[in-house]
């Protein structure tokens, strides 16, 4: 096994444009990949005809990181529709709220919900001037609190509180509980608001592919597990399959938080390498069903947290119609956590709630697949965010890159790895 300038281990997004980074300042490098395709976390599967995203998953077209990397006609990018739908608990009537720079109509009839004050929206009116007014890195400068105690600052009444921003942040971190950080809440909407909501005709596995496809030949080894990271007097790494050492100058891990404290032995050494915030998990159940629930319209429903199991339920296929078979719609259900009951008594309770909202045709929805992924986001409470950039050098020759150096998200991805590299290249 030939030397390398960098040994890459990971091949997610944040990997990918790290090695092309690398790459592109003329450095030897290779990818390991223990999987059989790259994505990391954004992966696309393909079932029954079906494409299944390996986790409910959307990119913001509003993401600055995303406008730099990705070809957006190439990927396709099928957009929701502008607003999402809420589900308060105890009603069965949903409300739809929208952005009234892109939905007025519907946005002017929010004002009769229960959910949006004309106080409320005024407030709105507000605090969207405030995250897009300054630019992304003054935003992103502002003092963190809990995104509560920034929606308290702002005057939010608890109707709007619990009736949209509990929601949506459960649906978009996994956190019911507002504990998220403000700067990173923010820095979300900044995105929703210049943006669409959209996936990749083809699934989102295609944004993976699409980096993939730039690296060189040779430069990605998939089904290439990494056992462990060489002496720093001897770097590099010690393959599993195939058996041996790839000597690599430096040593880039790009995996998450769980596998890069395992791949790199790191245990906690004070703050030059701090060991990363615990995860924030989720499952997500795929149905296929007859008939379109959404009715054809390509809108994200919200459930009200505590109501039942649904986070977020779509209709993936009235988003792109290639994520399922002609005749046929694909439902999308995620939950906040992973459930502790079994995957008959999750669909039942998925069922149960969704039942609420569509009626009767929910009975005929087959179960296709049940992902369970504990580590779906890194938690990203104040307290875990000392700093939006945190280090990414860890040894001598050794560095880590990944959303947890940055922020749960896409945009996190690939800036932390595009980071990372660059400085590599300046050490």
């Amino acid at each position: 096994m030939s030397d390398v300038d960098v040994a890459v281990i990971g091949a997610g997004l944040a990997g990918l444009a790290c090695a092309l980074t690398l790459v592109d300042a003329g450095r030897r490098v290779v990818v390991l990949e223990a999987s059989d395709g790259v994505g990391g976390r954004v992966r696309t599967d393909e079932v029954d005809g079906f494409l299944l995203d390996r986790g409910f998953q959307v990119l913001l077209t509003g993401y600055p990181a995303a406008r730099r990397w990705f070809d957006a006609d190439a990927l396709d990018l099928r957009p929701f529709s502008p607003g999402v739908v809420l589900h308060p608990s105890g009603r069965t009537r949903a409300v739809r709220l929208a952005d009234p720079f892109r939905a007025p109509i519907s946005a002017a009839r929010s004002l009769l919900s229960p959910v949006v004050t004309p106080l409320d929206a005024l407030r709105l009116l507000r605090w969207r001037h405030s995250v897009l007014a300054p630019s992304g890195p003054q935003v992103a400068a502002r003092r963190q609190v809990t995104t509560r105690e920034r929606l308290d600052e702002y005057g939010f009444s608890p109707a709007i509180v619990d009736g949209f921003f509990r929601p949506f942040l459960a649906g978009t971190f996994f956190d019911a509980d507002l504990t998220t950080s403000s700067r990173v809440t923010e820095l979300v909407f900044r995105c929703f608001f210049r943006g669409d909501v959209a996936v990749p005709a083809r699934g989102m596995g295609q944004l993976g592919a699409q980096l993939a496809q730039r690296l060189p030949a040779g430069a990605l080894r998939l089904r290439t597990p990494v056992h462990s990271i060489a002496a720093d007097d001897e770097p590099g790494v010690e393959l599993t399959v195939p058996a041996g050492t790839l000597r690599a100058r430096q040593v880039v891990v790009a995996v998450d938080a769980p596998a890069l404290e395992r791949i790199a032995g790191l245990e906690g050494e004070g703050d030059a390498v701090p060991v990363a915030a615990p995860g924030r998990g989720t499952a997500c159940v795929y149905f296929d069903a007859p008939d379109s629930p959404t009715r054809g319209r390509a809108d994200l429903h919200l459930g009200a947290p505590g109501d039942g199991p649904i986070a977020t339920l779509a209709t993936m296929s009235d988003v792109a119609a290639g994520y399922a078979p002609a005749g046929r719609h694909l439902v999308s259900v995620s939950t906040v956590g992973v459930p502790a009951t079994d995957d008959r008594r999750l669909v039942a309770d998925i069922r149960a709630q969704a039942s609420r909202w569509f009626g009767a045709e929910v009975a005929a929805w087959r179960p296709l697949v049940t992902y369970r992924i504990p580590y779906a986001q890194p938690r990203q409470d104040p307290v875990d965010l000392p700093s939006l950039a945190r280090p990414t050098r860890i040894g001598a020759h050794l560095w880590r890159c990944g959303d947890h150096t940055d922020t749960g998200s896409i945009q996190g991805a690939l800036v932390a790895g595009r980071r990372t590299a660059e400085e590599l290249l300046r050490a």
